[in-house]
């Protein structure tokens, strides 16, 4: 982990491919009586793990990542001459699933921003997500100073891949935040510098932040499966329905490739042409 630490990985990247590495090595120890020996590796051990992971249902999104994590391992040892070659290196990877991402209808996330205008926080961290797109880990990280409110400009730092990026704040988001911004100087604050806090006036961690948002869900009455990340689906969707160009899009919504945002406009043509149909007069 320590020369994945150098590469710059980050740390959700780091623990990720650290708990998939003992669970390599576990599974390995269950079935080689010499599986401390790095030498004795083979290919047949990576495939073998491979098929397990597929017989214990998981994800081949997961099983990819799991992959990668080994062939990190393999190439580090044999780059540093403990094994002669790279066993996974010609192993396959599993098929990704095409799951088609779940959206908020404007009725729905209407409703959800309802339940929380009592109360300024929550309603400025759903507000956000909405009208920013920004991910869990974005949010939870966000800072005082990344919000210029005289340019109306929230600036994400080092979001996924490393790179800052900017995004306009619509009048709505500007007014949401300034009203918290303002109430925030009125409790308990620990922590100068992190925008969105918890009540003892630490910064939230995501788990208060996902909790936050399931909580309003279930007060909207929103019978289907939404998590944070619905509603960054949410933004990227109803923004390609009002026809944002799709290199403005990938670069407010941090996309390292453009295909990834042009499932956005699928969303926008498929989904939302459905709510169009349904609540027709």
């Amino acid at each position: 982990m320590t020369a994945l630490l150098g590469q710059n990985y980050s740390p959700k990247t780091l623990r990720a491919y650290s708990d998939d590495l003992k669970q390599f090595m576990q599974w390995v120890g269950q079935n080689r009586v010499d599986w401390n020996n790095p030498r004795r590796f083979t290919r047949a051990d990576v495939e073998g793990f491979m098929s397990y992971l597929a017989g214990q249902r998981m994800t081949g999104v997961t099983r990819v990542r799991k992959l990668a994590a080994i062939r990190k391992l393999f190439t580090f040892m044999d780059e540093h001459r403990i094994i002669a070659g790279n066993p996974a290196n010609t192993v396959k990877g599993a098929r990704r699933e095409e799951k088609e991402p779940g959206i908020l209808y404007r009725e729905q996330y209407k409703a959800l921003l309802y339940e929380a205008s009592e109360h300024v926080r929550d309603y400025a961290i759903i507000m956000t997500f909405l009208q920013t797109g920004i991910r869990l880990s974005e949010l939870a990280n966000l800072r005082l100073e990344d919000v210029d409110f005289d340019n109306k400009v929230l600036t994400v730092r080092q979001g996924k891949g490393k790179k800052d990026r900017h995004i306009p704040l619509v009048d709505e988001e500007v007014k949401a935040l300034r009203h918290y911004v303002r109430y925030r100087n009125t409790q308990l604050v620990l922590d100068d510098e992190i925008c969105f806090l918890a009540k003892n006036g630490t910064s939230l961690n995501v788990s208060t932040v996902k909790y936050i948002v399931a909580k309003y869900v279930k007060k909207a009455g929103i019978r289907t499966k939404v998590s944070v990340h619905t509603l960054r689906h949410t933004f990227g969707a109803h923004k390609a329905d009002k026809h944002m160009g799709l290199a403005t899009l990938q670069e407010v919504m941090g996309h390292k490739k453009k295909e990834t945002t042009l499932k956005y406009i699928h969303l926008a043509r498929t989904n939302l042409r459905q709510e169009m149909s349904q609540t027709a007069l």
